[in-house]
Order: structure tokens, then sequence, then C-alpha cells
């Protein structure tokens, strides 16, 4: 479980409910994870006693913005730990403080693994600086203090020789070691600051080193103030962490990736650590909601500039812009078909509308509308003839390749979105060829997609060439799209009906929340999931708000939301939950989550 987020678009780390770091990120969010499926342990010796934290039981990490603390009482020690990614820095410093008798040491252990693996790292110390350094290539971490080391270490990590070193509180002071290395410092003051430092080079760690322990309270506390200043107009707790999290998942390049944390691995040996245009397309729109629409101009220009190609997005990508990898076939590719989420090209058009709309970023906009008008051209071109349906793609829980609910929805707002910029710019002509094509979609998506007999859209539908040849009816919490998308109007009956059907086949009993659809067997655990569609997700939960908003129904509105923030976890929220205790499940914090509740807590916030 990750309990703590910290990130300044350039370096990120995420905290376990240790308080150890157990992802760190550099130079892109998402991209070469130098600590993956490690642990940066922290101990404490104390008259001759030690301990690593995880041994104490009593200990609180919380999140205040993107500032990770830690409180921890141990044989009449009262020990703070403080951390931040500094904003004018790749660093994050570390403010601890100490309260008790005694002589007491603090022990860092890094367990670097620099660009994602352990294979020829090296580790040494410098006596000119007083600093541990781990490199590999040009990636470089430099470990450091505001005050003098006591002791240092390295060594091999495979032998467990600077883990073992530790436990007796003096460390042996190898200076170097390489190859799979891990190393160690000791700092005896009772408060101090300690600082990880990433640069390309010896002399960029170096400079940055001098730079921050010239001053570094200055600079711990100056990184304070800003996101105290940034999240000052939000008066609740959840809604400014939501807030803090989402800024820092936006990379320095543009890249937003849908989470960072890599416990997921011991799953499926990949992780959430990629661009999904469609999860961050629906993050930036929530940005410019909040009125951060410099930092999603950023989004926009990398997705527009480096990521379309063709007409159409892929499923992810790499933080660096690259192709992420994939489970979506090219024998998809057929004439019925395309081995992509066709929901991701046309949200990230319908949130650049809004973006512009907040904005008048005329700017962007003629830099990018060719790329508008191939989305557009290719969302209208690649529709089956007869039904004027989209083909099949996948869906957004990438499983099913057919013709979804959600797909069509988003496919229309896009069309409509791509219309709007086109009268804008005066193209009178594909701005009436885009609108029409909008509500030929959208009039199919009601012909052949709404079940009459049990009042609900289909799950999805398969076509070929002119005939729907099959249906899927699991009830499905994604159809919740049309609400999102505004295909209908909010009061329209295939809209109250759909919804009707949606929370009675769908809502978790035990502990609340929707699922995803009838018989989700994604990440389950151990139990009777008898009566039990899946497990409760937090984005679709929140999907349900929304619609109540929109009917101005404010009061169930805020039920819903209420749920969502008593199931977060020190100010984090995950992707799901676990049925029949509500613990979190699969990553944390999930950006999606996040920003699907900071758009619900702002829609309702209009009404007060």
């Amino acid at each position: 479980m990750r309990l703590g987020f910290t990130s300044n678009g350039n370096i990120a780390a995420l905290y376990d409910n240790n308080f150890y770091i157990r992802e760190l990120y550099y130079p892109y969010l998402g991209q070469y994870n130098h600590s993956v499926g490690g642990y940066f342990k922290i101990g404490i010796w104390h008259d001759g006693k030690f301990t690593w934290i995880d041994q104490i039981k009593d200990k609180k990490i919380y999140m205040d913005n993107l500032i990770v603390n830690a409180e921890i009482n141990w044989d009449g020690l009262k020990i703070k730990f403080s951390d931040v990614a500094i904003f004018s820095h790749s660093a994050i410093i570390r403010k601890v403080d100490v309260e008790g008798q005694g002589y007491v040491r603090t022990i860092f252990y890094h367990d670097f693994k620099l660009n994602g693996n352990e294979i020829g790292d090296t580790a040494f110390y410098d006596p000119g600086l007083d600093a541990i350094i781990h490199y590999k290539d040009n990636t470089w971490f430099l470990i450091g203090s505001s005050h003098n080391l006591y002791e240092y270490t390295t060594g091999r990590r495979d032998q467990k020789a600077v883990l073992d070193d530790c436990e007796d509180g003096v460390l042996n002071k190898n200076p170097i070691a390489q190859g799979s290395v891990s190393s160690a410092v000791s700092i005896a003051y009772p408060s101090f600051y300690y600082f990880i430092i990433a640069g390309n080079s010896f002399s960029d760690v170096v400079k940055t080193y001098n730079e921050i322990k010239e001053n570094v309270e200055f600079h711990y506390k100056k990184n304070k103030f800003y996101w105290d200043s940034i999240t000052s107009w939000l008066p609740d707790y959840l809604a400014k962490n939501s807030l803090a999290i989402m800024l820092g998942h936006v990379g320095d390049n543009g890249a937003i990736p849908a989470s960072l944390d890599t416990d997921i691995l011991k799953f499926n040996l990949d992780t959430y650590a990629y661009i999904w245009p469609r999860d961050a397309a629906l993050t930036a729109y929530v940005l410019d909601m909040a009125g951060y629409s410099s930092f999603t101009r950023k989004f926009y220009d990398l997705v527009f500039h480096k990521l379309f190609s063709g007409g159409y997005l892929f499923q992810k990508y790499n933080p660096d812009g690259t192709w992420g990898s994939t489970w979506h076939p090219w024998t998809a590719r057929t004439k019925n078909s395309f081995n992509i989420q066709e929901d991701e090209t046309a949200t990230v058009i319908w949130a650049f509308w809004n973006y512009f709309v907040k904005t008048k970023d005329y700017d962007l906009l003629k830099d990018t509308y060719h790329i508008i008008r191939d989305a557009a051209n290719f969302m209208s071109s690649f529709r089956d003839e007869k039904l004027k349906l989209p083909l099949e793609s996948f869906d957004l829980w990438e499983e099913k390749l057919g013709v979804h609910t959600y797909t069509v929805a988003s496919v229309y707002a896009g069309l409509k979105a791509a219309s709007n910029f086109a009268n804008v710019l005066g193209d009178e002509e594909n701005a009436k060829k885009w609108n029409d094509v909008a509500e030929e979609v959208k009039n199919s998506l009601k012909t052949y997609m709404f079940d009459k007999e049990r009042g609900i859209f289909y799950k999805f539908i398969n076509i070929d060439d002119g005939k729907v040849t099959s249906v899927d009816k699991t009830v499905e919490s994604s159809i919740l799209g049309i609400i999102t998308f505004d295909v209908f109007d909010v009061n329209d009956p295939v809209v109250d009906s759909s919804v009707n059907e949606v929370m009675k086949k769908l809502w978790v009993k035990n502990v609340g929340g929707l699922a995803r659809y009838e018989n989700d067997y994604y990440q389950r655990v151990e139990g009777n999931y008898n009566e039990i569609p899946g497990n409760p997700w937090i984005i679709t939960t929140i999907w349900l708000a929304q619609y109540y908003i929109k009917k101005k129904d404010i009061s169930k509105a805020k039920e819903l939301l209420t749920w969502s923030e008593k199931h977060s976890f020190s100010g984090l929220l995950p992707e799901q939950l676990n049925p029949f205790n509500g613990e979190p499940l699969s990553v944390m914090p999930l950006l999606w989550s996040h920003a699907e509740y900071l758009k619900t807590y702002l829609m309702i916030k209009q009404f007060n």
C-alpha cells in the first residue's frame, strides 16, 4: 500500500505505510524507476537499541498537499519526518526532528536500482562532499545532509552487506562498491535535513548539492508555502490533496501517467506508469476546470505534437512519448475493427475544447488544428456505412473488442468539439460535416444500442457490414459515459432507466460503491462474491454522483462524494476497494480517481 507521494514534475517518490520510498522516478514521471522492487529503509539507533521503522507500530503517515509526513513514537522518542520534492531542483528534501533523551542516530538505507535494473551500478563515498553518490551512465544520485554524516557504507545488495551492517547502529565505512549495490548513511543530530539529489552527471548533482546546502531551510519552506498557496482556495482536505496530486503527476515534458504505484507488478509484471491519453485528458479537463491550464498546456503540446499519428492515438505511451506495452493484437486490424481504444482519441479532442474555452489559446490551436482535423476525419470515416456507428475497437477497460456505448458517447463528444473548433476558424464545411456525423452517431446509439426491453444501453455490440451480429447485455457502469459526454438530456427516459438498472445490478451492498460490470473478475480477492458483482471502484461511484448533480439532486451526490472521502487513505484514493472490508486494492493513488473526485467536488461547489 502506498500512503505518500511527492513530485515536482521531474523527480517523484512514492512511500509505503512505513514511510519507505518504494518508487523513485527521474527524469520522467513513470519512466526509469530507480528503486523498482526496493525499499529505502529507515532505522533508529537509541542508546544501544536499534529498530527499523517497519518494526514500530506507533506511527502515522499522512499527506499535506505534496508534503509527505510521518510521526513515530518509539523508546521514549518522538520522531518526525517531512519530505517534499522541491520545485527549484531535481531533489527531495527531508526534514527530520527527534525529541527525547539519550543518544540517537538516524540511519538511511538506499536501495537504488538505477534506470530500473541493478546491473552495473556504482556507489561511493566522496569525503570532499561528505556525501554518498550512486551512478550509472548519465543517471546520478547524491545523498547528503545539512549536517555532517556520522558514518556511511556501501556494499553488495545480493549479499545484504549494507542491510546487515546497519543493525548494530555502526556502519563499516566501505567507501565504494560496484555491480548490484546499496548504501547507507547515519546522522547523529536531533534535527537536520537530508536530501536525495538527481542529475545527469557528477558536476550536475554537486552543483545542486552546493546550492541546496547553502540555504536548505529556505528551499524546504518555500515549497510548503508554494503548495499551500496553490490549494488555499479549497477548504477541504481531500480536495486540496487531489489537486496537488493531479498537478504533481504532470511531468515537465507534459506526460501525465495514470499511476506511479508499482505494487501492481506482482499481478502482471507491468505497471500503470504510462500515459493513457484518456486518463490524462480527463485529468487535464479537471485541472482546466480548476484554473490550472498553464500545467495542462504542456500535456496538449505533447499529445498533439508527439503522440498523434494518422488521426488516432495508440493505447498507451511511455512518459517520453514512445509507444508503451500493449496487449491489443494486430490481428484486430480488419475491415471492421482496429486495435486501439477509439475513446482515447475522442476524449483528447473533447477535453482540448474545454481547455480552449478556458484559455482562448489561439497560439496552440493554430499549431494543432491540422491534427484535430485528421482526428475528426478519422472518427468520421471509421464507421459502418449503413449503421453510422463507429467500427469496433477496444473498450475503456481494455478487455473487449466491439462497439461500446462508452466509446460511441465519446466519439459523439469528440466530433462535436472538432466542429466547434472548425467554427472558430471559419472552416464551415468541416464544421457542418463533423456536426452532422456526430448527430448520426447519436441517433444510431439510441437506435441500435438501447435495449428497450430492459431499459438500458448495451455494454457493446458487434457489427458486420451494416448488421448487428451480437449484443452484450452485461450491465456495465461505463454506459454512464452518455452522461459524462452529454449525449442525451439528463432527463431523457433512456438515461434515467439506464442509471436505475446500473444501480440495481452493480451497487456493492457490503461496503457501498459501484462495481464496473456484472461478474467483474479483475483484482478479485478471496471471499464469497455471491450477490457481489465485483469490486467497487472510485470512478464508477463518482460517475453516479455526477449524474445526480446534473439532475440537481445535490444531497444524493454529496452522499456519494462522502463515501469516496471515507475510502481515501492518508489523502490518497485507490483504483478500487475490497468489497468485504473496504481496504484499497490495485494501485494508489490512481490519478483518474482523484480527477473524478475533484471534478465532482467542483460541480457541487457551484451549487453552494
